[in-house]
């Protein structure tokens, strides 16, 4: 009689292995909520794991509301939830042009809502939470990666004036596979000193919601779709 093959048991990813151990950190108050966390590389050294691990577990926490990533100011811890950060693998990356296209579908069709909806509510406060999301924006020009991170908190900023909870939290748990598609288009434009057309888009897009005028905002993000996918393919043609 042969051997039955026992299935393999699923093994979690390094990623989430590190945000399930920050996450037992945060809860038993050694990170208290408004407190930051180590910065990526000496949670990278202090994990024994790579960078895009420890990126991968801050996405995760950062989609269950535990912490934010703030430019400037790290990465906060936001709460301390009960429940556990999940992630889901086939998030996690990009293959082809071809997904890629459907990825930014679907950010698309997020965004088309938190435009509108940004540009109805908005108010001088939250005109003004913009405005500093844009400056953050704008003083990460000269360092690709610290732009990629400003270039995440300005959209979440722009879902968080959009007032609609469930979209915050879509566009968080597509957070992961955006970050890694903007680290490698956000590169490519700053190899080509194309990057300062890339800001230009979103100083638009945000003048656009600041004047409640969701056209104009709406062509601005189609114009940087357009670059990124473009940046992609010039990527994958080399």
């Amino acid at each position: 009689m042969k051997a039955q093959i026992q299935p393999l048991k699923r093994q979690p990813s390094v990623g989430a292995s590190i945000a399930a151990q920050l996450q037992t950190l945060i809860q038993s108050g050694a990170y208290k909520p408004g407190e930051r966390l180590p910065g990526q590389r000496q949670l990278a050294e202090q994990f024994g794991a790579s960078l895009a691990g420890v990126r991968e577990a801050l996405s995760v926490l950062s989609a269950a509301g535990l912490v934010e990533a703030r430019p400037g100011r790290g990465t906060l811890v936001r709460s301390v939830g009960g429940g556990e950060p999940t992630f889901d693998g086939w998030l996690g990356a990009v293959g082809d042009a071809s997904e890629l296209a459907e990825l930014i579908e679907a950010r698309r069709l997020l965004e088309a809502f938190t435009l509108r909806e940004a540009a109805r509510r908005i108010t001088p406060e939250g005109a003004a939470e913009l405005s500093a999301a844009l400056e953050d924006l704008r003083a990460a020009l000269g360092d690709p990666e610290a732009y990629v991170q400003a270039d995440m908190q300005f959209h979440l900023c722009l879902a968080r004036l959009a007032g609609n909870r469930v979209i915050i939290r879509l566009m968080q748990a597509i957070q992961a596979p955006l970050t890694e598609q903007l680290r490698s288009s956000i590169a490519h434009l700053s190899e080509r000193g194309a990057l300062a057309e890339n800001f230009a888009t979103h100083e638009r897009l945000s003048l656009g919601v600041a004047a409640g005028d969701p056209q104009q905002a709406q062509a601005a993000f189609d114009d940087m779709l357009r670059g990124a996918l473009a940046a992609f393919e010039e990527l994958a043609a080399r």
